[in-house]
């Protein structure tokens, strides 16, 4: 091979791994956005999850030695026992969400005023009973709106590296 062919090879291959790295890169983003959309859909359905947990947990015991099959609007057959292991995950679910809300309180009490701003502000938009706007959770804290939404973005983003782990995580190198 003369010393062009050589060259054009050098260059081909340096821009096939400068791609590569690129759609390598775009790929953990997405698996990032993924796990900070998934976070926001389980805070923001906090409320409703745990009402429905309070309310299966009144009603599971009921109809425990019942094996009959239910019919679904398309006329499948659902079983018993498959809502039961639903309704069994959804409420493992939800103790291990309100665990790890725990494990932030406690990491934001060690870390300062500031961070369980961030933790009470989540609270408030997310997991008591009356949600509060960022306007209403600005002025209890006495701080701007858009430092309240800041607030809940950097509390989402520790409660998505608690639910997934390193995962969860965005390293830059």
């Amino acid at each position: 091979m003369n010393n062009i062919e050589q060259e054009q090879i050098a260059v081909i291959a340096e821009v096939a791994i400068t791609k590569f790295n690129e759609l390598q890169q775009e790929e953990k983003t997405k698996r990032l956005d993924r796990r900070l959309f998934n976070t926001r859909i389980l805070l923001k359905n906090y409320r409703h999850l745990k009402m429905y947990c309070d309310e299966m947990k009144e009603t599971m015991d009921i109809d425990d030695g019942e094996t009959e099959d239910l019919f679904t609007a398309d006329k499948e057959y659902l079983s018993l026992e498959s809502i039961k292991r639903s309704e069994a995950r959804t409420l493992a679910m939800m103790r291990f969400i309100d665990n790890m809300i725990k494990v932030y309180e406690l990491d934001c009490k060690h870390l300062g005023t500031e961070a369980v701003r961030r933790f009470n502000t989540l609270m408030h938009f997310y997991i008591y009973e009356k949600k509060k706007s960022y306007a209403e959770i600005a002025e209890i804290y006495h701080v701007h709106e858009r430092t309240a939404q800041r607030d809940l973005k950097e509390a989402v983003y520790a409660m998505s590296v608690l639910f997934f782990g390193t995962d969860g995580l965005r390293l830059q190198f």
